[in-house]
């Protein structure tokens, strides 16, 4: 799994520079978006830690879904969706209600309303058939234990100290519970 290294100083939030990199973000381009931006209580970021193995098993089970179930903000369907395609999709699509971004791991700054936009329009995503039928494959629930290919965080300022794990709610549809495929 992923986890975020997080620093102490103001400039280095977010992860070691190898794992930004496999994650599709350069530490440095992350430095610098995070000195020209204001965190906050009142203008947080959104922040998405992917588990790699969980993703790439996700993906590889979406590839194998029918193309035309296929969400409509998936821009790239299968069974051409790779991990980036599929990532640059979903942060694309978060991105339409959020304040700002940088790369595939942050989503700031934003206003409350902003936040609980990219939280509500994620739990929107991951209740979609396709995404269900996929998470159902490559995620199976052992032992009570939840996979998911991403964990969030709600960041207040640019300490780790001050950030919190979303722990994103559980939904049903017909009285059944949905898998959370993101936390």
């Amino acid at each position: 799994m992923i986890f975020m290294m997080w620093y102490t100083s103001c400039e280095n939030v977010l992860e070691s520079a190898e794992t930004s990199a496999r994650e599709g973000v350069d530490f440095l381009r992350l430095k610098e978006y995070l000195s020209s931006i204001q965190i906050d209580d009142d203008d947080p970021g959104f922040v998405l830690s992917w588990d790699l193995n969980n993703l790439n098993a996700f993906v590889a089970a979406a590839k194998d879904q029918n193309p035309a179930r296929a969400p409509g903000w998936l821009q790239t369907r299968p069974p051409h969706i790779t991990v980036n395609s599929f990532t640059d999709d979903l942060i694309h699509e978060l991105y339409q209600v959020a304040g700002g971004r940088c790369g595939r791991v942050l989503l700031a700054p934003n206003r409350s309303d902003q936040f609980l936009a990219i939280g509500g329009t994620l739990i929107d995503l991951q209740n979609d058939d396709f995404m269900q039928d996929a998470a159902q494959v490559a995620l199976p629930v052992v032992n009570s234990v939840e996979r998911y290919i991403a964990t969030t965080y709600y960041l207040t300022d640019t300490k780790a100290q001050r950030s919190e794990e979303n722990n994103l709610r559980p939904t049903r549809r017909n009285s059944q519970p949905l898998r959370r495929i993101f936390i």
